[in-house]
């Protein structure tokens, strides 16, 4: 298992774990992003590309902006989750996606 600091979430990565990815809010005290192995997938995959997307992920809808960052929305609209661009980065680098640089942002 792998534990990382992103901004202000604590971030847990197992691949062969169930859930296999959870974001822990440090100040909150509460697990804002919990994904599974295959959702981790599509993570990885989602991340790989910066541009402007909105997809469904689990149990969240995902919104990745056109400048690198991301969010994450309960059911009922809740934002449970923003990274800015860096800390993505830093989120696919713990996944395993290889995220863009800066300089290959797409709009």
């Amino acid at each position: 298992m792998q534990i990382t600091l992103i901004g202000e979430f604590e971030v847990a990565y197992h691949p062969e774990a169930t859930p296999a990815l959870i974001l822990h809010h440090l100040i909150r005290g509460y697990d804002a992003v919990v994904l599974n192995a295959d959702e981790v997938a599509i993570l990885r995959d989602l991340l790989g590309a910066v541009q402007k997307r909105i997809r469904e992920l689990g149990g969240y809808r995902l919104i990745l902006g056109a400048s690198g960052d991301l969010a994450f929305y309960t059911a009922t609209g809740q934002r449970s989750a923003y990274l800015t661009a860096d800390q993505m980065r830093q989120l696919a680098r713990l996944i395993g996606a290889t995220p863009p640089q800066p300089a290959e942002v797409h709009q």
